[in-house]
């Protein structure tokens, strides 16, 4: 890709990944910037503060969940922020570009932390880690399971406790090599700090970097698929599936668009044969940002299909909820006050999906509910 660098102004030695120098905001205002820098930014700004306020909305809905299922509370939102924090850190990238790859690496490091909200949600659909054991023991699981589905060959084994071990470290390893690799990657100048251009061994570690933490994601997302898909039966109802999907198509393509992003661009110069450095930006540092507000853009359509799947829905609903909810409708429907009928005592149940998911699933309260997904009204 042919590329022009902008104007470098004296007293900085900040660099991007390469070599190239990264600019200021300041100088980015003083020198001047691609013509789609301002529209980007202002997209990306808007789209940001939509996605923030429907955090918020989901937060304050989930809200009354927190105190009696505090762990489902709590995966449930964690993964739900994953979306929140790509648009705030990439817009962040967008108007501060030295700051660019610390972001990348503060964003990449909490969606391998969400791998980990995911697995605790299931074990809180099934009433925790033993009772998951337990209930998927001896289940015949495939080994064929996404990103290699496609292996149709591979045999079905029993799911064991092995097996929950195995594929667990295959979650936890992502967190491992992303916390450790990813800051030796800042550390030895690819982040913004060196003012010579960066030396082979620096460029050789960062093309095995990124190649070493797609393949460990696709691992963890190996590991996680398997544990989901052996549960899939049972937990149908929590759409276990569409939660799944909505995340992991978000992830893949925010790994592999950078490259695409980079090889269209290199066709549209070597085609048109027009230069990409303009003012203070340089040519890489233009494909970042285009990057970046791709990313904003897919993680705030994908979002509002994520909060339905996360819905309020999937919290049990408990017996005192049940009361609170029944005494409200009498007291508009007039009920009490005819004091000649006498109701009948209530049965404890579990909402749905609870209720035909699980066998006897428990409350938070301490109650154990094995009845239907049907709710008794008081009868006059």
């Amino acid at each position: 890709m042919t590329e022009t660098e902008g104007v470098e102004p004296e007293g900085g030695n900040d660099t991007v990944e390469g070599g190239e120098r990264t600019p200021s905001i300041s100088e980015i205002i003083r020198d001047g910037a691609p013509v789609e820098y301002i529209p980007l930014l202002v997209i990306s700004f808007i789209v940001c503060v939509i996605v923030l306020v429907l955090f918020v909305r989901a937060v304050n809905e989930h809200r009354r969940y927190f105190t009696k299922h505090t762990m489902q509370w709590l995966c449930t939102l964690g993964i739900v922020l994953t979306f929140p924090f790509y648009t705030v850190m990439y817009l962040s990238g967008i108007i501060v570009p030295r700051a660019m790859a610390k972001l990348t690496f503060l964003a990449e490091t909490y969606e391998a932390i969400s791998l980990v909200f995911f697995l605790r949600l299931l074990f809180t659909y099934m009433g925790g880690k033993k009772k998951t054991v337990g209930k998927l023991k001896g289940h015949q699981v495939a080994l064929a399971n996404p990103p290699i589905c496609c292996l149709v060959c591979l045999p079905h084994i029993r799911f064991g406790k092995k097996y929950m071990v195995v594929h667990e470290c295959f979650i936890l390893q992502l967190v491992i090599f992303q916390l450790i690799l990813g800051y030796i990657d800042l550390l030895i100048g690819l982040d913004d700090s060196h003012e010579h251009p960066a030396s082979l061994v620096e460029e050789t570690y960062s093309h095995y970097f990124h190649a070493f933490i797609l393949v460990s994601l696709l691992l963890a997302i190996y590991g996680l698929g398997g544990i989901y898909h052996a549960a899939e039966e049972q937990l149908k109802h929590y759409q276990i599936f569409k939660k799944f999907i909505l995340y992991k198509a978000f992830v893949t393509v925010v790994k592999l668009e950078e490259l695409l992003v980079t090889l269209v661009v290199t066709k549209l110069v070597e085609k048109y044969e027009f230069e990409m450095g303009v003012g203070a930006i340089s040519g890489e540092l233009r494909v970042h940002i285009w990057y970046y507000f791709l990313v904003i853009i897919q993680a705030a359509v994908i979002f509002p299909f994520l909060l339905r799947a996360y819905s309020t829905d999937d919290y049990p609903v408990t017996t005192s909820n049940v009361l609170v909810e029944d005494a409200m409708l009498m007291v508009e429907d007039g009920s009490e006050g005819n004091g000649d009928e006498k109701q009948q005592p209530m049965s404890d149940y579990v909402s749905f999906p609870a209720a035909q998911t699980l066998e006897g699933p428990e409350s938070r309260d301490g109650t154990v509910d094995g009845t239907e997904g049907t709710a008794v009204s008081p009868v006059a």
